[in-house]
């Protein structure tokens, strides 16, 4: 019922304004995914479970399958799990605060012990712009929601993905590949340089000895 609710106030609202989850009183039954943007176009993606207050999770073998392919990254045309991205680190937790929107954490975080586990992949991104998409006939949705390392203090932005939906572009830190290319070239010179530097300044001492 919680997760039918959820939708219709979602689709009410056209997606600009979900109401606090914190107004059901119950753990939430959808999957969290936080994705940081780094510096450098890396990201890290951390999917949160919680199988201590979500009935539809009944232990922890149930929130693993439930993460082992729950969005892809859309590249072209194709779809690629994210085991073919990055290789997954899970984590086991009660820590809601920091997978969660404020916004949007349960109402019994205090009252209630959630047991959750979080896995986590990270990785450069190839382009400049990222697009996840939900593979049809998911059972959990996805609340995805961006946090800006580079910018800590600008509020989340967030989506809910249901089965088939896909997100809209995200932009990550990314570097042109010219400008990648100065900064080694600078590099470069700057090692040739002071190897020269150090072997002439060998050579000169090894003249005056």
């Amino acid at each position: 019922m919680m997760r039918l609710a959820l939708i219709i106030i979602f689709l009410i609202a056209g997606g600009a304004v979900l109401a606090p989850l914190s107004a059901f009183g119950h753990g939430a039954e959808f999957l969290s995914a936080k994705l940081t943007l780094l510096p450098d176009a890396e990201v890290q993606l951390e999917i949160t479970a919680d199988y201590g207050g979500n009935p539809l999770i009944a232990d922890d073998a149930a929130a693993k399958e439930a993460l082992m392919d729950p969005i892809r990254l859309r590249r072209d045309q194709t779809l690629v799990p994210l085991a073919q991205v990055a290789t997954a680190s899970h984590s086991l937790h009660d820590n809601w605060a920091e997978f969660a929107p404020a916004a949007y954490l349960p109402s019994d975080t205090e009252a209630q012990s959630h047991t959750l586990i979080t896995a986590a992949w990270r990785w450069r991104s190839e382009e400049p712009e990222i697009v996840f998409e939900m593979p049809k006939g998911k059972l959990h949705d996805v609340l995805l929601w961006t946090r800006d390392e580079t910018n800590p203090d600008a509020p989340p932005k967030w989506m809910l993905l249901l089965a088939g939906d896909q997100s809209k572009a995200i932009a990550v830190h990314w570097t042109p590949w010219w400008r990648r290319w100065q900064t080694m070239m600078a590099s470069s010179v700057f090692v040739l340089a002071l190897g020269y530097f150090l072997s002439r300044n060998f050579t000169l001492r090894q003249r005056t000895l």
